[in-house]
């Protein structure tokens, strides 16, 4: 039993409240340390974005726009960044789109996960009057791009374009919600876009016209070698359901739309793929002649990937430092090399000789369509097996003398059909269909028939050309 304190004893001395002081310094080290990361993803926000900013103008840059930063203002916790991106217009006159970024900068971006930032991207055009056009079409929410970056640099953006109806000068047009998202992980990239579609409806002038647009997808991945690979490899693939148009009496549809592009490396050389294949195409008038498995499949194989890829980066860095292209004195658009200095123009002609003289293939590996008697389908080849005694004269003669590459090239070109598919495809012609008549091309030689398959062998090589077999003066 434990004594009792005696009445005298002075009060028992109270200890302090560690675990409440241990609390207290605990949260005040960890808001320090959220201030202190959140200055230095500030920094890196802006060295990000700076980053972004320059792959975006040389991506631009190939397509014939322009970037330039207007303005960055960084804070502490937010920054906003404004782009202004120059379009080139219909009419010659350029389109000017103001590009924002709202960025919340790490290491609880938004307080809605752990990453670097956050950058909500919104859109608007730089013209007054295109601008309340786009504010009727959006009034309540903008379409915008939410791109969260890791910790590591890595990104997830994700693509909200709302969905709406305008009506402008009797014509209405309504649209589906387009989403999608955008992932970057290292040097691999996707992408997934999905968009239901819309419609057109104009009542006109007692001929009303209507035009839809079905669902479109747009799916691809690339993976570079490093942040300095140009080109990388990697497949994209769009689809189209179906779109139409109808105005009175015509109309016109397609379904099955396919376009897709890979691009694969083998021992050192690319090879690329490009093919477009539709399932069904209904084309105006009163028959409404419609084609079935409408394909071309082109591919461009053989390509020495080290002088490419140096070629590609000569080319971006000239478009990108290119500013003002219809500046006076400025380089020719329509010569590539123009924009290079002397010494790039002297590296640019290298590695163009070193890819041509590993002989590249550019097949024309189908292109078909079906008709109600079969198919008629096209092949053909060409390379330039010569090229390999070009020298660097010979290259920049080129341009004025394009006849020289003839002696060095091989083509092929293969027609195959059946004569009902063929008639069926020159009815298609109209009254440019009596030009043309296989029975015609067959007596002269053009046109050669197996039992009831029609084909056609063109070929030239290194400057001797012959017809099915024949040579040709």
């Amino acid at each position: 039993m434990t004594d009792p304190i005696p009445p005298n004893s002075p009060t028992p001395i109270r200890r302090p409240a560690r675990p409440l002081a241990a609390a207290a310094l605990g949260a005040l080290l960890l808001v320090g340390a959220y201030a202190g990361a959140t200055a230095v993803f500030s920094s890196r926000a802006q060295t990000l974005t700076t980053d972004l900013t320059a792959r975006l103008r040389a991506s631009a840059a190939a397509s014939g726009a322009q970037v330039e930063q207007v303005s960055y203002a960084r804070g502490f916790t937010h920054s906003t960044q404004v782009l202004r991106l120059t379009l080139p217009g219909s009419d010659g006159a350029p389109q000017e789109l103001l590009v924002t970024n709202d960025i919340q900068h790490g290491p609880l971006p938004a307080f809605s996960g752990v990453g670097q930032a956050t950058v909500t991207t919104t859109f608007r055009p730089g013209d007054p009057q295109t601008q309340a056009a786009y504010a009727r079409a959006f009034p309540t929410r903008q379409p915008r791009i939410v791109t969260a970056i890791g910790l590591a640099g890595d990104t997830h953006s994700r693509v909200d374009v709302p969905g709406g109806t305008v009506t402008e000068q009797g014509t209405t047009v309504n649209w589906q919600p387009l989403d999608g998202t955008v992932d970057v992980q290292g040097n691999d990239t996707r992408l997934n876009l999905s968009w239901p579609g819309l419609t057109v409806r104009d009542p006109g002038d007692g001929t009303p016209t209507s035009g839809t647009v079905g669902r479109v997808t747009l799916t691809g991945e690339n993976r570079r070698d490093g942040p300095d690979d140009p080109i990388g490899l990697g497949r994209v693939t769009l689809t189209l359901d179906r779109a139409g148009l109808d105005a009175g009496t015509d109309s016109m549809n397609m379904t099955g739309l396919t376009i897709s592009a890979d691009t694969t490396a083998q021992d050192g050389y690319l090879n690329s793929a490009l093919r477009y294949d539709v399932g069904t195409l209904t084309l105006p008038g009163p028959d409404g002649t419609a084609l079935r498995d409408l394909q071309l499949h082109l591919s461009l194989g053989h390509l020495a990937r080290e002088p490419l890829a140096r070629l590609a980066t000569l080319l971006n860095e000239a478009q990108t430092d290119d500013t003002q292209p219809d500046a006076p004195g400025s380089p020719d658009p329509a010569d590539p090399l123009a924009a290079l200095s002397p010494e790039q123009q002297t590296q640019a002609r290298a590695d163009l000789l070193a890819l041509l003289k590993e002989n590249p293939v550019l097949r024309l590996e189908r292109l078909n369509v079906t008709q109600p008697g079969g198919n008629v389908t096209l092949t053909g080849q060409f390379s330039l097996p010569g090229a390999a005694r070009l020298s660097d004269p010979d290259l920049q003669r080129l341009p004025d003398q394009p006849d020289t590459l003839l002696p060095l090239a091989d083509l092929r070109l293969n027609l195959s059909a059946t004569q009902a598919a063929l008639n069926d495809l020159l009815g298609t012609l109209g009254p440019l269909a009596g030009l043309v008549d296989p029975d015609t091309l067959i007596s002269a030689g053009y046109l050669t028939r197996s039992g009831d398959q029609l084909s056609l062998d063109l070929r030239l090589e290194q400057g001797r050309a012959t017809l099915n077999g024949q040579p040709l003066e």
